[in-house]
């Protein structure tokens, strides 16, 4: 769980992630120089991938979506070695390694690249998964919200829920790719074509979807603690600094949050990988579904294994956030210049 991302504003509460991050809409946040009033939705979205984007008259700013994903692309990068160490430790079954023994792994295989091997498919879905939840979003507000200025937490969970999935189901096997380039041996695949290519000849188009429905159960109790819990702390917030909050505040607010849904969540993301990796090659299944993985991991290693690669998981918030609001401040102003 996505997973990126992903950060509420009042007008448009509605949007929440999935699965690798977050996001979230809000008005707290000043507009680019020059916008008028009229066409401001902002919005703060993706703590992993694109900290700001604008709405303008219900479309995407080509300038911010373009800055948003350079944010994304430069803090996805950043932190990929330890991306790719949660996936080798969730993977890991019937054996317990350390941090220190998976970056061994990596190391192992003797270039700076297989730090960073799954990266590429994690960079090439930022821009398309954020395009399309914030497309859907508007649509499925319109349909659920008849107010669209007055949307209750529980519609905000709904269509934040109802849009990450639609853009998680669209671009997940891209989400599969990843796993699979993070976890196979070395030499296995060539590039994300190459896994491509591979995964469907030896094992059909099917494989490309394995894992799909973890990932789908685990959107909306995601979204729905993320956002509620982001909306406590941003309203306090509003209430001590007078409806002017610190953006540093906010920022921090959305990562607490954030970190909070993942501990509830986290099982149904490992869940979601282990069925991702299995049929490598087109060699047999080893687990049935969801719930096998699930009986079969509590069997062999207990409640902890539910939570294998967690630690590296939340050691990637804090950096992953602040690269990505600086990169995209950065880009903005060169792009606005």
């Amino acid at each position: 769980m996505s997973s990126n991302p992903q950060q509420v504003r009042r007008e448009a509460q509605n949007q929440a992630v999935a699965c690798e991050g977050t996001m979230r809409l809000t008005e707290d946040f000043s507009p680019p120089a020059g916008l008028a009033r009229s066409a401001q939705p902002s919005a703060l979205a993706g703590l992993f991938g694109m900290p700001l984007l604008y709405l303008r008259a219900g479309t995407l700013s080509a300038k911010l979506l373009l800055s948003g994903g350079v944010a994304g692309a430069v803090s996805r990068t950043a932190t990929a070695p330890i991306d790719r160490l949660k996936f080798i430790l969730q993977v890991q079954d019937g054996q317990l390694i350390t941090i220190r023994q998976g970056f061994s792994l990596m190391a192992a295989e003797g270039s700076y690249k297989a730090y960073f091997r799954g990266n590429g498919a994690n960079v090439i879905k930022n821009v398309p998964e954020t395009a399309l939840k914030l497309t859907c979003n508007d649509r499925v507000k319109a349909m659920i919200a008849h107010d669209g200025h007055s949307v209750t937490l529980g519609q905000s969970v709904a269509i934040g829920g109802i849009s990450g999935a639609i853009a998680q189901g669209t671009i997940y096997p891209m989400e599969v790719i990843q796993t699979r380039l993070a976890v196979s041996p070395a030499g296995t695949y060539r590039g994300v074509a190459n896994a491509f290519s591979k995964i469907v000849h030896q094992e059909g188009y099917k494989a490309l979807f394995r894992g799909i429905t973890p990932c789908m159960v685990g959107i909306i109790p995601y979204a729905g603690l993320d956002i509620a819990a982001f909306e406590v702390m941003r309203e306090k917030l509003h209430e001590q600094y007078d409806h002017r909050p610190p953006p540093q505040y906010l920022l921090l607010a959305g990562m607490l949050s954030s970190t909070g849904a993942q501990l509830v969540a986290y099982p149904l993301g490992l869940i979601r990988t282990r069925l991702q990796a299995q049929g490598m090659g087109g060699i047999p299944l080893k687990y049935n579904g969801m719930f096998d993985v699930i009986r079969k991991t509590l069997a062999l290693e207990g409640l902890r294994g539910m939570y294998k690669g967690l630690t590296p998981n939340l050691m990637k918030i804090a950096p992953a956030a602040g690269i990505s609001w600086f990169v995209f401040e950065e880009s903005r102003r060169i792009l606005q210049a």
